[in-house]
């Protein structure tokens, strides 16, 4: 017997399910629905980077190594409650997500890999 709400479809991300007229049916997207949703999707993602690339900025919005005319010696520290090596989350499984090298801030796998390894 078959499950007619089924439609493997939908876990490829390429239809939608509607309801018309009372009845629940399922309907492909189209190409200019699909890449909406992806850029909707990449617009999103674009956020969340920003967010993470900021977590290591001081109080006057600078990086770790910046020139800081408002930081003793004029090059920033950082944020001053998340530097290298610190622990700033854990993954499923206890796994600890720690900040890494500055150089190396931009690399998701380096955030992931528990530097120091």
């Amino acid at each position: 017997m078959t499950d007619t709400d089924y439609d493997p479809a939908v876990y490829s991300d390429s239809s939608v399910g509607e309801t018309v007229n009372g009845e629940h049916t399922w309907r492909r997207l189209t190409w200019r629905e699909l890449a909406e949703e992806r850029q909707q999707e990449i617009t999103r993602l674009r956020a969340w980077q920003s967010l993470w690339s900021d977590l290591d900025r001081n109080p006057n919005g600078r990086h770790e190594g910046d020139a800081d005319v408002g930081e003793a010696g004029g090059i920033s520290q950082g944020n001053p409650r998340v530097t290298t090596g610190d622990v700033v989350g854990y993954r499923l499984g206890g796994k600890p997500i720690i900040m890494p090298p500055r150089d190396k801030r931009a690399d998701p796998e380096a955030w992931l890999a528990g530097w120091p390894a």
